[in-house]
């Protein structure tokens, strides 16, 4: 593995994005998702952009791509097996309400 941060890793985002990032949210925790590269391929720069899981609560609400390496700091304690429930959660709601 190359990249920083592994898929399901907890992570703070910086309270303050740069100028050319002022639309992005800052400030939040967020699950990571995965690097560009692992989505679209690239070179070893594109292993350092991560696409996030948002959460608010204990909720992932959004995700929002590509943070950063630099911007990002893993949490202290993590637990990949909520991570992933929580992306399972995100990913499958609105289904449940289709079968009904």
């Amino acid at each position: 593995m190359r990249q920083k941060f592994r898929r399901l890793t907890f992570v703070k985002v910086d309270d303050e994005m740069p100028p050319m990032m002022t639309y992005f949210e800052a400030g939040f925790i967020g699950i990571v998702d995965c690097t560009y590269s692992q989505a679209y391929g690239g070179g070893a720069e594109q292993l350092k952009k991560y696409s996030l899981f948002q959460i608010e609560g204990d909720k992932i609400v959004n995700t929002i791509s590509w943070y950063h390496e630099h911007q990002l700091t893993a949490l202290a304690e993590q637990d990949r097996d909520k991570a992933e429930e929580m992306v399972d959660e995100y990913q499958t709601r609105g289904y449940e309400d289709e079968k009904t």
